[in-house]
């Protein structure tokens, strides 16, 4: 399976926290033979086609990880992230997420608009109907769940300027920030909040801890470029982590940003930096 290993991911309110990671993976994820995914090249990007999206789903998670020129990346801090999270209108979704999955169904197709042409991408895709939805929510639970994936290497696209942003974080480790902003190819439609935050926590070689802007949005600023996230992270952590993290032990951790954009009514989160590698404990 070319894809990079999924981490398992904790989340502090239950849910997606990291999904540039994808789904938490103390629940099984197999295969299924009947759901089936494809990626091609087209003008606008990576096409991503889907077979046999089943009739009761509910909630469709599509997760591109880019690995560069590599197999796969020497860590997780060095794959770049983006992800969408759809649904049908019947059901509350992710945050950001959008109600278009009954078109989606009809038609098969997604585009997958950001890409730097030569670099591979590993894409994933994860479908639930309510029942499953549910499950996957809990921590406790074991369930199969329904997953496609395609690798391809891009062509085409709407490029981003990554090298230009710049995200910087404080000396004492409580705050991220854009100072400088990414530039796109062309012009982009952004989403109502235009960025998006997240801390990972990496408790081990397969699992790590996620806190995103969602959960501390009192932390965001008035032009969303800056996300306060402590002291409120640490003091949820030190009651609800889980037993992962141990109290006087360090772990490796960084921030990330994210730019939301709309193309074809999706709402794509598209990872644009990370900060410096740090050292985080309770």
């Amino acid at each position: 399976m070319r894809h990079i290993r999924l981490l398992r991911v904790f989340s502090l309110i239950l849910g997606f926290l990291l999904l540039s990671f994808g789904c938490a993976t103390n629940k099984i994820h197999t295969t299924n033979t009947e759901f089936a995914l494809t990626a091609e090249a087209v003008p606008q990007g990576i096409l991503l086609t889907f077979s046999n999206i089943p009739e009761d789903a509910t909630h469709l998670w599509i997760s591109v990880q880019s690995l560069g020129n590599t197999e796969e990346p020497e860590d997780m801090q060095n794959s770049i992230s983006s992800y969408a999270g759809i649904t049908n209108t019947s059901v509350r979704g992710w945050v950001n997420s959008t109600q278009n999955l009954d078109t989606i169904r009809e038609t098969g197709k997604v585009i997958f608009p950001v890409v730097e042409p030569g670099r591979k991408y590993s894409i994933s895709a994860n479908v639930y109907n309510e029942h499953e939805f549910y499950m996957m929510r809990r921590t406790d639970d074991y369930y199969s769940s329904r997953f496609a994936y395609a690798d391809f290497v891009a062509q085409d696209g709407l490029c981003l300027g990554r090298d230009r942003v710049r995200l910087d974080i404080n000396d004492n480790h409580s705050f991220i920030a854009i100072s400088s902003e990414p530039v796109f190819s062309s012009e982009v439609m952004f989403a109502e909040q235009k960025y998006g935050f997240s801390i990972t926590i990496l408790v081990d070689y397969e699992r790590s801890i996620g806190v995103g802007e969602h959960h501390i949005p009192d932390g965001l600023s008035n032009d969303g470029l800056t996300w306060v996230f402590e002291p409120i992270m640490t003091d949820r952590l030190k009651t609800e982590n889980g037993g992962w993290l141990e109290t006087g032990s360090y772990y490796p951790a960084w921030g990330t940003a994210y730019v939301n954009i709309v193309f074809d009514d999706i709402i794509w989160a598209v990872e644009i930096a990370k900060t410096p590698e740090f050292n985080y404990s309770l």
